[in-house]
């Protein structure tokens, strides 16, 4: 069983790699980032097996939702879905990063959890945004966190 793993400055996994990952009988994968972070989602995507499944959350401004989606595969994996996290303005001032660290925490306290390492699940997640400060807290909260679980943490 693969153990966990955290590195940073890492574009996409290379392809052996992501297969090492994947070619286990379905782990459940996580990919992040914001609409700069689409060549790397897609490549990603480009190299996953069928039998991945799992979520991909994607941080867009005002407006690029459309545009965001239209570069991603037409067909994403079967076992993966995609939300769109809109950034709008808002009264209280939140800062672009805050949705996908709070999408990043929700998702961990539900999937990668001590009940993942008892059943030997395997998680890879991909986290790009790199340089946000929201995300990056969410990264090194998940890194500290995730320590015993048999995650794979990939940062850009």
């Amino acid at each position: 069983m693969l153990t966990a793993l955290f590195r940073r400055r890492v574009t996409a996994p290379a392809h052996e790699e992501w297969n090492a990952m994947t070619h286990t009988g379905g782990p459940q994968v996580l990919l992040a980032g914001s609409a700069d972070d689409l060549p790397q989602i897609r490549q990603v995507l480009d190299h996953a097996v069928h039998c991945v499944y799992g979520q991909i959350y994607l941080e867009v401004g005002a407006g690029e939702a459309a545009s965001a989606r239209a570069l991603l595969p037409s067909v994403l994996p079967e076992g993966m879905s995609l939300t769109l996290l809109e950034r709008r303005p808002r009264a209280d001032g939140a800062n672009p990063g805050e949705p996908l660290a709070r999408a990043l925490t929700a998702w961990a306290d539900e999937w990668a959890t001590e009940d993942a390492l008892d059943a030997g699940q395997i998680i890879a997640m991909w986290v790009g945004y790199s340089g946000n400060p929201a995300v990056d807290a969410a990264c090194d909260d998940l890194a500290m966190r995730l320590d015993r679980t048999p995650v794979h943490l990939h940062r850009d």
